[in-house]
């Protein structure tokens, strides 16, 4: 079984590193908030007070973050993963930050005699939970081979994309059309509903129909609800979209469906509404639309 150092506790850290607790594996954690590492101690953890720690104690090392510069606080700080670090290790980073940011990472951990795999996921929490979530690879491969029976425990579909960045901009390009996605859902919901259909009975079927996908199916209940709790905030994603938008840049691609859909999430969020799903587009544009439920 194998050492690992897990860092990040969030909706999506919390069960994935339970998974591989499930799995047999010694697993040891840090998070920056110490109670949301509770469940994780509960079903088998070890805390330990630092990064640093986790990679001194952990021959495998996740890290599971909200964004670019948290990454290089709990990587690159003087109590981060990096001086933590001996020869031979795996750091594998599976949160979503830009090309630059991670390269500077590789760097550091390279320098440390350790590899770097970036492993961004894709699926909601209830396929963290459930071990079902898609993993998107990339770095040094036998790394990777080393890595996948780990990968195995917490997702049920594994790409290795190349030896470098290549799982960053797959990831963004997902975000995109996920993103993209609930816009288009967004204007479909409210035009069907102030023509007098009924809105869970519209989700139903947009979920059902050709254009129907798991994304579409997730968002059912908070759409038809109007109860938009965050599975995936406002925040994150126009964070994300922003990377996307740099990437789009970097390689000469007009990516304008994904600026309109940008737009509308800064919408969202100057209403008030960025701590809330971004599925609340459909709420923005009921507004807009002066439709009231």
């Amino acid at each position: 079984m194998a050492k690992i150092g897990w860092i990040g506790l969030g909706n999506m850290g919390s069960p994935m590193s339970q998974n591989l607790i499930k799995a047999g594996h010694e697993v040891v954690v840090w998070n920056r908030t110490k109670g949301k590492a509770d469940a994780v101690i509960a079903a088998g953890a070890k805390w330990v007070d630092s990064p640093k720690a986790a990679a001194e104690a952990s021959d495998f090392v996740f890290t599971m973050i909200s964004d670019g510069p948290t990454l290089h606080a709990v990587t690159l700080g003087a109590d981060g993963v990096v001086p933590g670090l001996s020869a031979g290790k795996i750091v594998i980073d599976m949160s979503t930050v830009s090309v630059e940011e991670s390269t500077k990472v590789n760097e550091a951990i390279e320098a440390a005699g350790s590899k770097f795999l970036r492993a961004p996921v894709t699926g909601s929490t209830v396929l963290a939970t459930n071990g079902k979530l898609g993993i998107l690879a990339s770095g040094d491969k036998a790394a990777y081979d080393k890595a996948l029976p780990l990968f195995q425990v917490m997702g049920a579909n594994q790409f290795y994309l190349g030896g470098g960045e290549e799982a960053r901009v797959m990831k963004l390009s997902l975000n995109l059309m996920i993103a993209t996605t609930m816009q288009m859902e967004a204007e479909a919901v409210v035009l069907a509903e102030k023509a007098g259909l009924d809105v869970a009975q519209v989700c139903e079927i947009i979920a059902g129909s050709a254009v129907g996908s798991p994304l579409t199916g997730y968002k059912k209940a908070p759409i038809s609800s109007g109860d938009y709790k965050a599975a995936f905030s406002v925040k994150l994603m126009l964070k994300d979209l922003g990377l996307a938008a740099a990437v789009g840049k970097q390689y000469g691609v007009k990516l304008e469906s994904t600026a309109l859909t940008k737009s509308r999430l800064e919408l969202a969020a100057s209403k008030g509404y960025g701590d809330l799903d971004f599925s609340v587009l459909t709420k923005v544009l009921e507004e807009e639309s002066g439709y009231n439920r």
